[in-house]
């Protein structure tokens, strides 16, 4: 299987239309369909549905979306390192990170500073869920993982506490709490709740609902989300409520309110995951780098 035939899959899936994928992807709608036909042939399974109006995706072609554009990536990843060697730099390091890390400063400063240290190194930054980082680590295809805890530990994967904040709740502006500058979180017993979709015990979703145990209530009307900025935007309609680091009061949104939790402080924390496997000498340098900035 080649690589135009993957792109072309991953195009179509997120396209549905043979004429616009085939404009997408600059080549012929016929050429199109014999990539796709080829695909199917190979895999020996039906990967579209296709009738004269539309064009849909199988079970199975929903199921091989996600390993196809892993596989696309890691072939990018190939060549943006070809690529570096060719103009001198001295590597890649490949950082993956959630996406609630990107609002706090200290993330922002050690990426920062590392760059101007270590100028000839090429940093790829790459958005994944924590499970995915851990994954993609113990996998060897990330060096180095910003996941936000608490995790499930593992006997090949080193940690080191990089940031440690507040939880805080997102209200609608219009919420009878929005004017008060801090609230019981108790008081936000019988409002639907918006959460971070992660797996029982992982990450920024279960700092939510241990917070809710702590206070003592279950939330009520729970939705999973995807991310942290759709969950503001779901509180932003007047959709329910949320709790969230405190670096991310940094972005404003329209119509929601930050307030600060009561009683003792909720907190949430950053750490930096690397394989205790790893021979990089790449990934010992940032380490030490960020052990040093946070004299850790």
């Amino acid at each position: 299987m080649e690589y135009r035939h993957l792109i072309s899959f991953s195009v179509l899936a997120e396209e549905l239309h043979f004429g616009i994928s085939a404009q997408k992807l600059n080549i012929t709608q016929p050429a199109l369909s014999q990539y796709i036909k080829g695909m199917e042939g190979e895999l020996k399974i039906q990967l579209f549905k296709r009738t004269n109006r539309k064009v849909t995706l199988t079970d199975e072609g929903r199921q091989l979306l996600g390993p196809v554009r892993l596989l696309i990536k890691n072939y990018k990843n190939v060549k943006d390192i070809a690529r570096s060697l060719q103009v001198g730099e001295h590597g890649i390091l490949r950082l993956g990170y959630v996406g609630s890390s990107i609002t706090d400063p200290v993330l922002s400063v050690l990426i920062q500073g590392y760059k101007k240290e270590y100028g000839n190194v090429k940093l790829m930054l790459e958005e994944h869920n924590v499970c995915d980082q851990i994954a993609l680590l113990l996998d060897n295809l990330l060096d180095v993982a910003v996941v936000r805890m608490p995790i499930s530990q593992h006997e090949h994967l080193k940690y080191c506490t990089i940031s440690t904040c507040p939880l805080i709740a997102v209200l609608p502006e219009d919420h009878r709490l929005a004017q008060n500058i801090t609230i019981p979180l108790a008081a936000l017993s019988s409002d639907p709740f918006f959460i971070q979709q992660d797996p029982p015990g992982v990450g920024l979703g279960w700092s939510t609902l241990e917070a809710c145990f702590q206070a003592g209530f279950t939330p009520q009307g729970v939705k999973l989300t995807q991310d942290v900025s759709t969950a503001i935007g779901m509180v932003s309609m007047g959709m329910g409520v949320t709790l969230v680091p405190k670096t991310q009061s940094s972005v404003k949104i329209p119509n929601v309110t930050y307030c600060q939790l009561e009683g003792e402080s909720t907190l949430t924390t950053l750490s930096l995951v690397w394989s205790s496997r790893t021979k990089n000498k790449l990934v010992f340098d940032f380490i030490n780098f960020v052990k040093e900035i946070m004299c850790v």
